[in-house]
């Protein structure tokens, strides 16, 4: 259950650990979380756990994917990208 291999995230900005429909995580101070990330109609959930199950996350957000592309083409980070981004450092450290 624990072995990931490095793939592509869909939008093509970042490389993951992913197997077996988990995805692994390091996180604060080198902690490593495993959980999985969804989307679907727009709508996205993210659960996270630690090895030893004593740190967890999970959080829903609505508007998934709806990122304005610049001129190349890229999507461009919305206001929540950085909200959520925040919010893992307390969540998980």
């Amino acid at each position: 259950m624990r072995r990931t291999g490095r793939v592509r995230a869909l939008d093509g900005s970042k490389t993951l650990d992913y197997g077996l429909g988990l995805t692994r995580i390091e996180g604060p101070g080198g902690r490593v979380y495993r959980g999985h990330e969804g989307t679907v109609r727009g709508a996205g959930t993210t659960s996270l756990t630690s090895a030893d199950g004593r740190r967890q996350m999970t959080f829903a957000v609505n508007l998934m994917r709806w990122n304005k592309p610049d001129a190349s083409g890229k999507p461009q980070p919305r206001a929540i990208d950085g909200a959520l981004a925040a919010l893992h450092q307390p969540a998980l450290g």
